[in-house]
């Protein structure tokens, strides 16, 4: 069943499942540092849950007692989708929308520091934080990748036809014919042929 909010994984970290501080949460967490988190999390995606301390200890603690190498797929399955959107970025054919480039740009920036919420040094849950603001922010990105996904099979397929390097309007032109012509197709199939009336003096075999 497909989840109502785009995530880059099968399912979600249960960052709300506990709503109090567990016993043993693995670190804590400054109020300022979190508010940083947040801060930059709604700069990514306005719509965003809010990120407190209790919920970030209670993801770090659920990590943590999972199998080391299904905690360490978890957040791969999150922070090796970063490797798709800095593709998405660096591809000069396809052209971001400022406001978007400069807001993947910051999530880039915040992934590559090495203190940040967590830092990325504490064993396992060090990029915990990194994964949370993947997750979180991913509805920023999810339709972009989706149109830069068709983009590069339309360049693999029908490159040749532009030199090797069409453009984002290239690609939405032809979709959008494409889509027109499809339309025509789908209009025709369902209608009727043209009805020129009964035959008048009924049949004549000659």
């Amino acid at each position: 069943m497909r989840h109502n909010t785009p995530l880059p994984a099968e399912s979600a970290l249960p960052l709300h499942a506990v709503r109090h501080e567990p016993p043993g949460s693995p670190m804590p967490f400054d109020g300022a540092a979190i508010a940083d988190f947040n801060s930059l999390l709604h700069e990514l995606h306005p719509d965003a849950p809010h990120v407190d301390a209790y919920a970030v200890s209670s993801v770090a603690r659920w990590l943590v007692e999972l199998p080391t190498a299904q905690a360490e797929s978890l957040l791969q399955a999150r922070l090796g989708r970063l490797q798709e959107i800095k593709a998405m970025a660096a591809d000069r054919d396809w052209a971001l929308d400022a406001a978007l480039a400069k807001r993947i740009y910051r999530l880039l920036d915040y992934v590559d520091q090495a203190r940040d919420l967590i830092p990325d040094d504490v064993p396992l849950v060090g990029r915990l934080d990194d994964a949370l603001l993947v997750e979180l922010a991913w509805p920023m990105v999810a339709e972009e990748l989706e149109d830069y996904r068709d983009f590069c099979r339309f360049r693999e397929e029908s490159g040749a036809g532009f030199g090797g390097h069409p453009g984002r309007d290239d690609w939405l032109r032809v979709r959008l014919d494409e889509g027109a012509l499809w339309e025509q197709l789908h209009r025709v199939r369902h209608q009727h042929y043209v009805d020129y009336g009964p035959l008048e003096g009924g049949l004549r075999v000659v």
